[in-house]
């Protein structure tokens, strides 16, 4: 028996079917079909995904822009936001703006809502679409084209502000003796040696920086005159005297306060300036010097100024003080985009700077008539007042001050001119303040007194930069 038939030889190799190769081709090609179709079907959906991105950001620059330009108006803010429509593109076509929609309303960011109105529009709306979009392989599944549409929000409203700063006389009571139970008789002094040393250290007759006893109240002004030879040399302002000078560390009693009761030198002279001749007319000069707190408030006013240049805000501004000479108030420089202008008055006018007194009420009016007559069409008005002590003007009746303060809100408030009060100090009616902010839908801040003047300083500017810094511009949907 021949050995290749025995057990455990190697069986012989079977051939494929030629029909079982066939079967292998048509599943190849069905799959590859399968397979394109997918291939195509991923890059049409990678496509219009890539077009509604695209939609989306053209209707998102388109707001942003309008936003931006609706301070000069509708008109002007559709004019931008349809060329920045047209300046983007869609699936390779610019957006055509027949198919837009731009509209101008009021945003509500409580609810998250917005009312179509063209009165006072503080957001536009853009929607936009792109149709009949044609696919790369939608014909393969009878469907040829596709549309994108999206909408976007924005939100902006450049400010017209109404600075409205009290510079009555009360405004260097922290450098005064009357405030010694509040900040301490040494802050006090040294804070009066540097405003002396500011005006440039001046010394008339033998009067020294410390003052010097000499005499009861009952002395005679010649006496004194003569012991510092007063009568030597003129007063050198145009208001007060060596005899008032006299007569007031005679008998103040904040001079009683302090120990400096017939005590007479340089520090002593000052103290007799702020308190009774702070005023521009008696004392010109004083501007220069660290009156407090004034200075404090000057200093939060170049901060909040500086915010308005730094980030470019197309904000403006205008500056009222109370009181002037007759009275009332002044419109010290109306709305102005030119900061350096409110900063360059701010920091030129002293504590009691027309006259002592404080209206109030002639403030904000200032502030408020200007702003309806002056502010840009679009702009969102807006008053921060500020004060460091109670009315006591017009009428010099308190009731009746308020009651004008109170009037002058409710004016403010059908103006739609919300108010931002600080209320500065101890002496300050923070009651007021607060139903002043309350009526017009604006916010109250207390600055509280009988702290280190670093520290009212500091927190003025905080303020102040919050107010700056609260701007009314995005992209709200």
């Amino acid at each position: 028996m021949n050995s290749r038939n025995k057990l455990g030889s190697r069986p012989p190799r079977r051939r494929a079917s030629p029909r079982r190769r066939g079967i292998i081709i048509v599943l190849t090609a069905v799959l590859m079909v399968f397979m394109l179709g997918m291939i195509a079907f991923a890059v049409d959906v990678g496509y219009i995904a890539n077009a509604r991105t695209e939609i989306q950001r053209a209707t998102d620059s388109a707001a942003y822009a309008g936003a931006g330009a609706l301070v000069n108006g509708t008109a002007a803010a559709t004019t931008a936001a349809q060329q920045y429509l047209a300046a983007n593109k869609v699936a390779g076509s610019a957006v055509n703006t027949s198919n837009a929609t731009i509209e101008y309303g009021v945003w509500n960011p409580s609810t998250r809502t917005f009312t179509v109105t063209n009165t006072s529009p503080n957001a536009i709306r853009v929607t936009a679409s792109a149709t009949n979009q044609p696919l790369f392989f939608g014909n393969a599944i009878g469907n040829s084209n596709f549309g994108v549409t999206s909408s976007s929000i924005a939100t902006y409203q450049p400010r017209d502000i109404g600075l409205v700063l009290d510079y009555s006389g009360s405004m260097c009571y922290d450098s005064q003796f009357r405030n010694i139970n509040l900040l301490g008789q040494s802050a006090i002094e040294a804070n009066l040696q540097q405003i002396w040393q500011q005006l440039g250290s001046p010394k008339y007759g033998t009067l020294n920086w410390a003052p010097v006893s000499y005499g009861t109240s009952s002395t005679s002004n010649s006496s004194v005159k003569s012991k510092f030879k007063l009568n030597t040399v003129a007063y050198p302002y145009p208001g007060g005297s060596w005899d008032e000078f006299i007569d007031y560390v005679q008998s103040d009693n904040d001079i009683q306060s302090a120990g400096y009761r017939n005590k007479y030198g340089m520090m002593t002279f000052l103290s007799y300036i702020l308190e009774k001749r702070c005023g521009a007319s008696d004392t010109p000069g004083l501007h220069v010097t660290s009156e407090q707190p004034i200075t404090a408030l000057k200093d939060a006013v170049d901060v909040f100024l500086s915010f308005l240049s730094d980030n470019s805000t197309d904000d403006r501004v205008s500056l009222s003080i109370y009181t002037f000479s007759d009275s009332t108030a002044k419109l010290e420089q109306s709305l102005t985009k030119t900061y350096s202008l409110i900063s360059n008055i701010t920091r030129n006018r002293q504590a009691g700077h027309y006259i002592g007194g404080t209206n109030i009420s002639a403030g904000m009016t200032k502030a408020r008539v200007d702003l309806q007559n002056n502010a840009r069409v679009g702009a969102k008005k807006m008053m921060v007042l500020m004060t460091d002590g109670v009315v006591n003007l017009p009428s010099g009746n308190t009731s009746s001050d308020k009651a004008a303060v109170i009037n002058e809100a409710n004016l403010a408030a059908g103006a739609g001119i919300p108010i931002v009060t600080i209320a500065l100090g101890a002496y300050a009616d923070t009651a007021l303040m607060q139903q002043v902010a309350d009526i017009t839908g604006g916010a109250a801040f207390i600055v509280p007194g009988g702290q280190p003047i670093a520290q009212v300083q500091a927190q003025l500017e905080q303020v102040f930069a919050q107010v700056a810094a609260d701007r009314p511009l995005k992209l709200v949907q």
